[in-house]
């Protein structure tokens, strides 16, 4: 059997990766002494059946080297924050927003509503905020990073445009992107001045971003797209789990599709609800968050005599004395 033999061996063992879907408590490895690690909170959910604005997606923070210290002799509680409630028809609420993820000192905020028609037009703040509903024309969409940390954890929903009535609600913010401002669609061939008030194009929720915390590249924290008007399709939700808005389905009988949920674990903001013309308009949940940890395994100098099978048991079990 082939042997290393020395005073000495020394060996860093291999990253362990933890995810959690759920409330936990996370434990290091025996010599781990650093971790890299994403936190996303729940996302926001988009208003009621009101051509509303789309949910802000849930905060999203992360370390991409092992610069945060964690103890083996530690437990740490996590905490998965769920997405904001759906908002069913008829109401036409506000969204909901979402709740905060936790791993040790690090918290993500929840995303902010979607605005509605009651008692909030405007979208609410959180970790990205919310988009506005449709016909509110003056103010901003809800405010991101919400509270402030640095780097960001998100982006502002999108707001309408001062004096425009598009009657299509604004997308939520993503972590990497403002919500988008409703519009007319550039194809119905109308000049502005003699468009139907329900023909407002839904806002695209605001982009997220990639991590590979996990080993994989995966994106997270889209923002809710915004409903649509009576004539006019919702907008898309932002990539990393954001909701499409509701809005115009020209392939279906009943021409009002609800808003989307956003995608469970990536903290996706949920899709506005579309204009009140059906029964179906309402909005979904937001997307519940997530929490990785990749922590380093940590190095242990060894001394005596160890066959290669030893030190392959030892590298496995992570067992190293």
């Amino acid at each position: 059997m082939s042997r290393l033999i020395g005073s000495q061996y020394t060996v860093t063992a291999s990253r362990l990766v933890t995810s959690f879907t759920s409330s936990g408590t996370f434990s290091s490895g025996v010599k781990s002494t650093a971790a890299k690690y994403l936190v996303v909170a729940g996302g926001g959910s988009g208003g009621g059946f009101h051509y509303s604005g789309g949910g802000g997606a849930g905060g999203f923070r992360t370390s991409t080297d092992d610069s945060f210290p964690i103890n083996a002799s530690t437990d740490y509680p996590i905490t998965i924050g769920a997405g904001g409630a759906a908002i069913a028809a008829p109401s036409a609420a506000q969204g909901n927003v979402g709740s905060n993820s936790v791993f040790s000192s690090i918290t993500s905020a929840g995303g902010g509503y979607g605005g509605g028609n009651s008692p909030a037009h405007a979208g609410g703040a959180g970790g990205s905020g919310g988009g506005n509903d449709g016909d509110d024309t003056t103010a901003g969409g809800g405010a991101g990073n919400t509270p402030p940390v640095s780097p960001s954890q998100g982006s502002t929903g999108g707001g309408s445009t001062t004096g425009a009535v598009t009657n299509g609600g604004n997308g939520g913010g993503g972590h990497s992107a403002i919500g988008g401002t409703a519009s007319y669609a550039a194809s119905d061939g109308q000049p502005v001045p003699v468009r139907a008030a329900g023909a407002g194009q839904g806002g695209a929720g605001g982009a997220g971003t990639a991590s590979s915390v996990s080993g994989s590249s995966v994106t997270y924290g889209g923002g809710g797209g915004g409903g649509g008007g009576s004539t006019a399709v919702g907008g898309v939700g932002g990539s990393g789990g954001g909701g499409r808005g509701g809005g115009f389905d020209p392939d279906a009988t009943s021409n009002q599709g609800p808003g989307q949920p956003g995608t469970a674990n990536t903290g996706g903001g949920s899709g506005g609800g579309s204009h009140p013309g059906q029964s179906t308009g309402g909005s979904g949940t937001g997307g519940s968050g997530i929490v990785i940890i990749d922590e380093n395994g940590g190095s242990v100098a060894a001394g005596g005599v160890w066959s290669m099978k030893q030190v392959y048991k030892q590298l496995v079990e992570n067992d190293w004395v």
